[in-house]
């Protein structure tokens, strides 16, 4: 097909799978300068497959609860726990990550072996994401979870960013960074959670580090780390999705091998400032 057509099938016939990824991309780009700023790129792995894990253990039929529900509450719980346990001196805190992501993965492995419910095809979406099938309520889903991020991180910004990029100053104006750090990971959690039914682990991991380094390499403030990131989330789904029509490759893959290319030019621009 050539690119007039690509770009009609895209918008006619799947304009969710397209909004649906750039609102996903957007917000975990978002929310990935957080946690990559603060040297926990790994809780962000963690938290997806505690997100696949959640919705793995929906498909149990003694366990009645939509997909998402599942996913919200293993998510939420785990890092309510983790929170705790990462502030905590007696163990390492990549180490509670360590346990956590394989005891994730290997539960993930044992609930769906043993549910009657799943097929071959119901598991390899459910970790790679069904992008093209974006059904209209899980689209509201994200849509409204976007909102509500977007509104609570207008309303604190100074909060998080303070707590994350300047601790020390943040607990010398009254600040306390526990409570602050623990807000920033439930919100985190639910977008993950909720990002992670839409378009998959590899799609949301990916994001959660991908646009942020970039912006990490081509930004001198703040705020322009957060711009440069959210316009890779948002640029890197678009094009990734025409680009996986054109070569017929799975879409969520593509789409991070996308902003990948984004994260290696900046480092060449990096480079080039450099030298």
């Amino acid at each position: 097909m050539e690119t007039g057509e690509i770009i009609r099938l895209i918008l006619e016939e799947f304009p969710l799978a397209l909004a649906g990824s750039i609102l996903a991309g957007v917000m975990c780009a978002f929310i990935g300068v957080y946690i990559v700023a603060k040297r926990v790129v790994f809780l962000g792995a963690v938290m997806t497959q505690l997100s696949v894990l959640g919705l793995s253990i929906t498909f149990l039929p003694f366990i009645p609860l939509p997909h998402t529900v599942g996913s919200l509450a293993i998510t939420l719980l785990a890092v309510a726990f983790l929170s705790k346990w990462l502030a905590g001196k007696t163990v390492p805190g990549d180490a509670v990550l360590g346990v956590v992501f394989c005891a994730a993965i290997a539960l993930r492995i044992l609930v769906l072996q043993k549910s009657p419910r799943v097929e071959v095809s119901e598991v390899d979406n459910l970790l790679r994401g069904d992008i093209l099938f974006v059904s209209p309520d899980l689209f509201i889903i994200l849509l409204i979870v976007f909102a509500a991020m977007v509104i609570l991180h207008l309303l604190f910004y100074k909060q998080f960013s303070s707590v994350t990029f300047d601790a020390e100053t943040a607990t010398a104006q009254g600040m306390i960074a526990g409570i602050w750090d623990s807000v920033l990971y439930m919100s985190a959690a639910v977008a993950i959670a909720v990002a992670t039914h839409l378009v998959g682990d590899v799609f949301v991991f990916g994001f959660l580090v991908v646009p942020p380094v970039t912006g990490l390499l081509l930004a001198r403030r703040v705020k322009q780390v957060f711009a440069f990131s959210v316009a890779v989330g948002a640029i890197a789904p678009a094009l990734g999705l025409f680009l996986a029509f054109v070569i017929d490759v799975p879409a969520s893959p593509m789409i991070v091998a996308v902003a990948s290319v984004f994260l290696v030019a900046a480092w060449l621009i990096r480079a080039t400032r450099q030298s």
